[in-house]
């Protein structure tokens, strides 16, 4: 009788030594089934090639709880599952994201499709979408079509614009205050011993006048016409008259740009798709 109690008594403390199970160590810790040690080595889960979300093949069944790394992409629309490391809620597959992502996010990139839950922003009606898809673009305002982010910059919602409104222009106008405030200056290079052209236009034909006397001349003109009643007269002449020449000399010519140096605004810029996370 001893020695039966004695061997019930070793197997019970048997059973409750090893009800954690060590891998790499001589003292698994207490809460857990199986723990795990190495500084070299990783953990290798299970790879398989899942089919659909809502599918559970390659298991007969699904099981919550069940992790895998899909190795594989399948399926189509919200069903599609592609490569990564997937959990079972028990009647589906869920993938587990790197980052924890939200629906209505948006971001730029260079692919050219939709992919894993993210929508191209091309403008197309919301019934085009899958139906998970459509419930999610409805919650955050999408409700007919998703905004159109083709040649268009995205700018941050003011208090008085409405969800996807657009604007802008495709041309800017230079006006006067672009430009800086810069004044010129400068001379003309001599030309050695030359005239100049005078146009008058009085009432008669005065003679060619120099420089001094042409004045003279003009004014008498004028008087002389106005003493012999000439002022009425329907013909009014043009003379060209020259300044006497006056050596060799130059002309100082300054001229302001009358800007205020406004800015412009200049964007540098690289193509990309936009998309929108609609969820999967």
């Amino acid at each position: 009788m001893t020695r039966k109690i004695t061997l019930l008594f070793i197997l019970f403390i048997s059973t409750t030594l090893y009800s954690q199970v060590g891998i790499g160590t001589d003292t698994p810790n207490e809460n857990s089934v199986l723990d795990i040690k190495s500084e070299t080595k990783g953990v290798l889960i299970t790879r398989v090639a899942l089919t659909a979300t809502n599918n559970a093949s390659p298991l007969s069944q699904h099981v919550a709880g069940m992790i895998v790394y899909n190795i594989t992409p399948s399926g189509v629309g919200d069903q599609a599952v592609y490569k990564g490391f997937y959990y079972n809620n028990g009647t589906e597959w869920i993938r587990l994201e790197p980052l924890t992502t939200q629906i209505g996010d948006i971001k730029h990139s260079l692919l050219t499709e939709d992919h894993n839950g993210w929508y191209l922003l091309d403008g197309r009606n919301t019934n085009l979408l899958p139906t998970k898809a459509q419930t999610n673009a409805s919650t955050i305002g999408f409700t007919t079509q998703i905004p159109d982010a083709r040649d268009r910059i995205l700018k941050g919602k003011s208090a008085l614009e409405s969800l996807m409104d657009t604007g802008g222009n495709n041309t800017v106008n230079l006006s006067q205050t672009n430009l800086p405030n810069v004044t010129f200056t400068g001379s003309t290079n001599s030309t050695g011993d030359h005239n100049h052209n005078h146009d008058d236009k009085y009432h008669g034909t005065p003679e060619s006048l120099n420089l001094v006397t042409g004045l003279l001349g003009i004014l008498s003109g004028v008087v002389l016409n106005i003493l012999n009643n000439d002022v009425g007269s329907d013909t009014v002449s043009t003379t060209v008259s020259n300044t006497s020449s006056n050596g060799n000399h130059n002309h100082t010519a300054t001229v302001n740009t009358g800007g205020s140096a406004a800015p412009l605004d200049k964007v540098s810029h690289m193509v990309t798709n936009t998309f929108v996370y609609l969820g999967k």
